[in-house]
């Protein structure tokens, strides 16, 4: 459940409406799932069904990041840092959050990457991340904060940047476990990890796949789920199960970051 107030989300989408993709938010403040569903009224019986379930589950607001490709690794970010935030030891989940990106740092420089620009682009990550822990809590992020910041594009980018660069040593670093997996999106061949690090992770604006999405959960040691929003029949929902198409990597049994895609 969004904590933000009604001015404060009047703020964050000022100006909504009338821009075009280049200039929508690079991460929107929160609107019901039922602006999502309204979008596809007049559309597929199987996403609006996949839709009310997700309401009746719960799930009933979205965090929109641009569809510029780059938007998993945008998702990902509020996501994480939003269940820092709500944290009931935010401190501490902190804490383990900075351990865990400072545990793939070396991977980065066994890969042969200019550890000072890396580090120039994960600092802003790591600020964040450091501000749940301020001695003032005037001084701690709330929601609010998280969604301006993100908003921000130099801030924003560079912490894509810094997710790539972590993506990318881990698969780099684990090429055994994704060899069998890593092709050309368009020509299907056969790339070794260099050179799909160098084409399909590292560019910014290149859409992340399975392969980045289960590289960056099990690098940062975090479960990711994946609602799809597409016209599959996947169950009946009710006692009958899911009627969403999951797709899960990393620790999903605890408290996984949960993102919709369509």
């Amino acid at each position: 459940m969004s904590t933000l107030t009604d001015q404060e989300i009047m703020k964050l989408v000022e100006g909504m409406g009338q821009e075009d993709v280049t200039n929508k938010p690079l991460i929107s403040a929160p609107v019901p799932l039922l602006v999502i569903r309204e979008e596809y009224q007049n559309g597929s019986v199987q996403v609006l069904k996949k839709l009310d379930w997700l309401q009746e589950q719960g799930w009933d607001q979205v965090w929109r990041a641009r569809g510029d490709g780059d938007c998993f690794y945008r998702s990902f970010t509020i996501a994480y840092l939003l269940r820092i935030l709500h944290d009931a030891y935010s401190a501490t989940a902190a804490d383990q959050a900075l351990e865990t990106v400072s545990k793939a740092m070396p991977s980065m420089k066994s890969c042969g990457f200019d550890m000072e620009l890396a580090q120039d682009f994960i600092d802003p990550f790591l600020d964040i991340l450091r501000s749940f822990k301020a001695k003032d809590t005037a001084d701690r992020p709330s929601e609010y904060s998280l969604i301006q910041l993100l908003q921000d594009p130099e801030r924003s980018n560079s912490i894509v940047v810094a997710l790539r660069l972590v993506t990318s040593a881990y698969i780099r670093t684990h090429a055994d476990q994704f060899a069998p997996f890593l092709f050309h999106p368009i020509t299907f061949e056969q790339l070794d990890e260099n050179e799909f690090c160098r084409s399909e992770v590292e560019p910014c604006g290149k859409e992340a796949d399975q392969v980045q999405i289960t590289a960056l959960s099990e690098a940062l040691d975090v479960g990711v789920r994946i609602a799809y929003l597409d016209r599959s029949d996947v169950g009946a929902g009710g006692d009958g199960g899911d009627v969403i198409n999951w797709v899960e990597s990393g620790k999903v049994g605890e408290r996984p970051l949960t993102l919709l895609y369509r």
